[in-house]
């Protein structure tokens, strides 16, 4: 009797052991709702339950942050655990970054296509990109805020390395003399669609002219806290002129090319839009934030802007319900206003909702 107990004990663990299987890609998606939302790279301890939790949870990781540094024995078991790393940031790691990008350099990061290296590194890493880009080819984003780039010669350096580049962020540079700084990006860097020189202060009008004529591929561009620009350096892009203080009526010439889709003017405090007296087909994304806009320059936007997706009026209090109405009424296709601390009625709350607009 204990014989056929054990038989159907072994038999019933089977049926069980079948019964309750599901494949790594049922679980992927089940980690998908355990991945902490402030910060997709982590998940909850979960992985620690078993070797398949931890295998899946493996895979699931894409970014990589290093801060402390980490022995060649520690970085080869990270690698070989993690192997579908797409983003690898070093910006907190207070060593030395070119030793560690020489050691990163050893291993076949297949999927990499992003590095961050910010953080007031000097001298600035030339050898240790040098390494790792000559065994890493697939980088298509490269980060270098807050470094002291002091001679031309770096930026030919970095477009040497990754020619591939379509992601640039050099903003917040720590040098006082790059004159000459756009042109270099403007003959080496060939692939760049988007760029950001947020608080890069020796910015001229005319760098940015030629920026915007040479460099045909680009797609946006982040020109935060560029205090010299004025209005001639607008140019047809992705144009995010937040804290442009001087831009004012002429931003409506810039308008008149179609190819503009997201349009930041955010704090730009004299800006004016009655200009706009044709078309703007194309543009999807406006933001007017703590500007003096009113509901007037809201009619003539709702007129003419009418393929807008989203609208953001965030501490504009010149605005009423009426421009906001005005707004929903005419740009069929909108579907986000935000108003911030603007009160709204109910009765145009359920204006937007007819016309399948959310009001934040």
């Amino acid at each position: 009797m204990k014989r056929k107990k054990r038989t159907s004990l072994k038999s019933s663990q089977k049926i069980i052991n079948e019964e309750t299987y599901l494949p790594d890609e049922c679980w992927e998606s089940i980690f998908e709702f355990l991945i902490i939302k402030e910060d997709r790279c982590c998940l909850n301890s979960l992985s620690l339950v078993s070797k398949q939790f931890l295998s899946i949870t493996n895979c699931l990781l894409f970014s990589l942050t290093i801060i402390e540094n980490p022995t060649r024995l520690l970085l080869g078991r990270l690698f070989r655990r993690f192997t579908n790393l797409i983003s690898l940031d070093l910006s907190q790691f207070n060593h030395d970054v070119n030793h560690l990008l020489r050691k990163i350099s050893r291993y076949p990061l297949k999927k990499l296509t992003s590095l961050c290296i910010s953080s007031n590194q000097f001298p600035f890493p030339t050898n240790g990109l040098r390494a790792f880009s000559e065994s890493i080819t697939t980088l298509t984003s490269l980060t270098c805020t807050h470094m002291f780039l002091y001679n031309n010669e770096l930026l030919l350096n970095i477009a040497d390395c990754f020619p591939l580049l379509k992601e640039l962020n050099l903003a917040y540079p720590l040098d006082h003399n790059q004159i000459h700084y756009p042109a270099f990006l403007l003959s080496k860097f060939r692939c760049i669609q988007h760029l950001t020189l947020e608080s890069t202060f020796f910015l001229n009008d005319q760098q940015i002219e030629e920026l915007s004529l040479l460099h045909s591929d680009l797609v946006s561009i982040n020109l935060n806290d560029c205090w010299k620009l004025t209005e001639l350096s607008l140019f047809s892009l992705r144009l995010d002129l937040n804290r442009c203080y001087y831009i004012s009526n002429a931003i409506c010439q810039v308008l008149r090319c179609c190819k503009i889709t997201h349009l930041n003017l955010t704090r730009c405090s004299i800006v004016n839009l009655l200009g706009i007296n044709f078309l703007v087909p194309k543009l999807e994304v406006l933001d007017l934030s703590y500007t003096k806009v009113d509901d007037e320059q809201l009619f003539v936007i709702s007129k003419n802007c009418c393929g807008l997706l989203q609208l953001l009026l965030k501490n504009c209090a010149n605005i009423t319900e009426k421009g906001v109405k005005h707004v929903v009424e005419n740009c069929k296709q909108l579907k986000e206003i935000y108003l911030g601390d603007i009160h709204s009625s109910d009765k145009t709350r359920k204006l937007c909702l007819r016309h399948g607009c959310l009001l934040c």
